[in-house]
């Protein structure tokens, strides 16, 4: 498949697939209950989803705070983790994509 480069749908793909990995070693690391790859695909879409559009709504700390609960909760429900894994992970993940998001851009895909 051939994306232009200003195509939303290549930005997601490219960020699930480089963040899927390393998620699924973390969580693998991390002992989690429900680790398989199928549970880790599910919580690295919704990361994405999440990130990719809370770069663009996010206006307050507060709604800061809402996301960072809100992935801290997908990770909990999802993978089994404890509140502390779950936090410290959705900040390991949230870093990955961010870094994903900006090495993508510097090759010229746009958000």
């Amino acid at each position: 498949m051939i994306y232009h480069k200003d195509s939303t749908l290549a930005l997601a793909s490219l960020l699930f697939i480089i963040t899927l990995i390393p998620t699924k070693m973390t969580v693998r690391f991390i002992g989690a209950d429900y680790e398989s790859i199928v549970r880790c695909a599910v919580v690295v879409l919704i990361a994405t989803i999440t990130i990719l559009f809370s770069l663009q709504a996010i206006e307050s700390l507060v709604s800061m705070a809402f996301v960072f609960i809100w992935m801290m909760f997908v990770f909990n429900r999802t993978l089994g983790l404890s509140k502390s894994w779950s936090g410290i992970i959705t900040v390991w993940v949230g870093l990955i994509q961010l870094a994903a998001l900006q090495g993508l851009q510097r090759l010229g895909f746009h958000w």
